[in-house]
Parts: C-alpha cells; sequence; structure tokens
C-alpha cells in the first residue's frame, strides 16, 4: 500500500507544480517583455524573465493536464489496491462497482496495479484476484532414471533414494541454479 500512496503523492506534486508553472510564467512574459521595450531597456535581466515565463507556460500549458490526468489514474489505483487490501474485494466485477468504472476499465487498472507492484502476493485468475501460493517453496519433483533397472522413478526432497522396483541407490541430479 506504502508504494501506491508514494506515486499518488508524486504524482500530485508534479501536477501542481506544472500548474503553479503555468500561473508563474504569465506574469513572468509579461514583466519581461515590458521591460525589454520600457524606458530603462536593462536588456540582460527582462530577456532572462521571459525566456523563463515562456518556459514555464509551455511546460505548465501542456503538462499540466497530462499531470493531473496521471494523478486521477493514481487515485484510481489507490483506491483500487486499497479495495482488494483492506475490503478483500477480488473480482473485476466488484472492483468495478467500488470504482464506479466498468468492467474493462477495472481490468485495465487491476493490471496496471500488478504490473507497477502495487499488488503484491496476488495473481490474476480469469476475472478474479487469488491468493499466489508460494510455489517456490513447494517441493521440488524429479524424475530420474533407474540405472540398474531403467525405471523413470519420481522423487522428492525427503523421498528414499531407493528405486521402488529393484531397491538400488538413485542418484538426484545436481540442480543448483
Amino acid at each position: 500500500m506504502e508504494k501506491v500512496l508514494k506515486a499518488e503523492k508524486v504524482s500530485f506534486i508534479v501536477a501542481t507544480v506544472l500548474s503553479v508553472l503555468l500561473v508563474a510564467g504569465i506574469p513572468c512574459i509579461v514583466i519581461g517583455a515590458k521591460g525589454l521595450h520600457g524606458p530603462h531597456h536593462a536588456a540582460g535581466g527582462f530577456a532572462a524573465l521571459l525566456a523563463f515565463g515562456i518556459i514555464f507556460v509551455v511546460l505548465g500549458f501542456y503538462g499540466s493536464p497530462l499531470a493531473w490526468v496521471k494523478y486521477g489514474t493514481a487515485r484510481q489505483e489507490r483506491t483500487l489496491v486499497g479495495a482488494v487490501v483492506n475490503e478483500h474485494l477480488h473480482t473485476v466485477a466488484d472492483l468495478a462497482q467500488r470504482l464506479n468504472v466498468n468492467g474493462m476499465q477495472a481490468s485495465n487498472l487491476l493490471n496496471g496495479c500488478i504490473r507497477k507492484g502495487y499488488l503484491t502476493g496476488f495473481i490474476r485468475e480469469g476475472d478474479s484476484l487469488v491468493l499466489n501460493e508460494n510455489t517456490a517453496l513447494a517441493p521440488t519433483a524429479y524424475t530420474v532414471e533407474c540405472n540398474r533397472c531403467g525405471a523413470s522413478v519420481t522423487v522428492q526432497k525427503g523421498d528414499s533414494l531407493r528405486c521402488p522396483y529393484c531397491g538400488s541407490a538413485l542418484n538426484l541430479p545436481d540442480r543448483r541454479n
């Protein structure tokens, strides 16, 4: 949950800064332009102020709408993660209803949250989320061939390393990765 909250906070800060740049850039342009053509004509400082004003306005004009849309998506992702973790909603239909979006949008948001690592410990099975049972800790099975009788035998760690058919010792393959 911390990761999605941090992403939402960063999105909000970026959107706010870009919006402030848009507003702050307009007076910079006006003051910079008047200073270039005013009675004192101190071109160096006013030219820089005019250039910064133009840069601020362009960044704010093009960047702030995109940043606010990204922030809106981050809020939806936070709501979705909260619904899964705190409210135990684990189907796309339930999440769509909770987020007030259609099923396709909820499914896409869910995939994005999984991809970004906001929902660890869950996997998708169709339109449902299930807890990821840690298969890495499950016993590893090996199929080996008995050197004496040629039988194919499946063994797991902790099993008897004897062939059930002829009783000879089995050698496990070296599987260190």
